[in-house]
Parts: structure tokens; C-alpha cells; sequence
């Protein structure tokens, strides 16, 4: 199982990879944003303890898990923002990744039609970072 120092070093590498291909491929930087958060979330959740797995166990997959822990904070904190901006990543990537709900390839849609989906990404990206750090 990872530790928190490796799920840190993976989230600032993700996000160094997406600041990287940012302008050459803009739906692989969307990806690399939502795993940056993923990375910050399971470190966070080393830090304070938790087990995700034996906590989350009706969840179906490592992604729901801390898509519920995400949750769980936001309720405990009384603060959507960390939930808003982590589902954001979440979906944005899985449009990347899967090219759900849109009607051309991700190259074309992010770097032509939605190039504002990709600065979003990196927006969200800091929030989520700049909540879990407070």
C-alpha cells in the first residue's frame, strides 16, 4: 500500500505531466489534473488515518472510495467546494478519457471547442489541493 510521501510525490508529478501537455494535448492534461487530486486525496487520508477500504466497503472501486471520503469531508467541513471541484476533475476526465457526451474525438474538443474545460481543470485542481492543505 502506498505511502502518504508516494501518493505526494505522484500528485506534484501528474501535475507537472499536465502543466507539461497542456497546449499539445489538452485532454491528457484534464486526465493528469483528476489523478493530481486523487493523489492529494489519498494522501490526505493517510495523514489523518483513515482506511479507506475497510471504511468504504460498499463502494465498488478505489475511484468511488474516495469520491465518498471527498464527500465525507465536505459534509464533516460544512464546504461543498472540495466535493464541487474534485467531481469537476472526475468528469472532465472521464469526457477526456472516454469521450462521453461529446461528438468528436478529445483532441479536437479540448483544444478547439473547450480549451476554457482545460484551465477548469488546472483551477480545480488547485482548489481541491488548497482545501485539504488548510
Amino acid at each position: 500500500m502506498p505511502s502518504e510521501q508516494s501518493h505526494r510525490e505522484q500528485a506534484k508529478y501528474n501535475e507537472e505531466a499536465a502543466l507539461n501537455i497542456r497546449d499539445t494535448y489538452p485532454d491528457w492534461a484534464v486526465t493528469m489534473c483528476f489523478y493530481s487530486a486523487l493523489h492529494c486525496v489519498a494522501a490526505y487520508a493517510k495523514v489523518q488515518g483513515e482506511d479507506l477500504e475497510q471504511k468504504y466497503q460498499g463502494s465498488s472501486s478505489p475511484h468511488d472510495r474516495l469520491f465518498d471520503y471527498v464527500r465525507d469531508i465536505a459534509v464533516t467541513r460544512q464546504d461543498r467546494n472540495l466535493e464541487k471541484a474534485y467531481k469537476n476533475l472526475k468528469n472532465e476526465s472521464q469526457i477526456a478519457r472516454y469521450l462521453t457526451t461529446i461528438r468528436t474525438n478529445a483532441r479536437v474538443h479540448y483544444s478547439r471547442y473547450k480549451k476554457t474545460d482545460v484551465d477548469k481543470s488546472f483551477d480545480n485542481l488547485q482548489i481541491v489541493k488548497q482545501l485539504l492543505n488548510r
